[in-house]
């Protein structure tokens, strides 16, 4: 947001309410961010448990055949 749109904003609305959008604004680009990297590390335990499911069924398939 630049200084002039910021001017303007405060000139229309008010500053305690410009202030509460400006900061509403703040607050949300960084949840975001933040939620974008926690899907990402979703992704990641999605993947890793997917890989030790895959290794546990492996390894019980591989002892029923030495118990044969």
């Amino acid at each position: 947001m630049d200084i002039q749109s910021i001017v303007q904003l405060v000139g229309n609305v008010g500053f305690p309410i410009a202030l509460s959008l400006i900061l509403l604004q703040t607050i949300l680009v960084k949840f975001n961010k933040q939620m974008e990297s926690l899907e990402k590390r979703l992704g990641q335990l999605d993947k890793t448990m997917n890989l030790f499911v895959r290794t546990y069924h492996q390894g019980n398939i591989q002892d029923k055949k030495d118990d044969s």
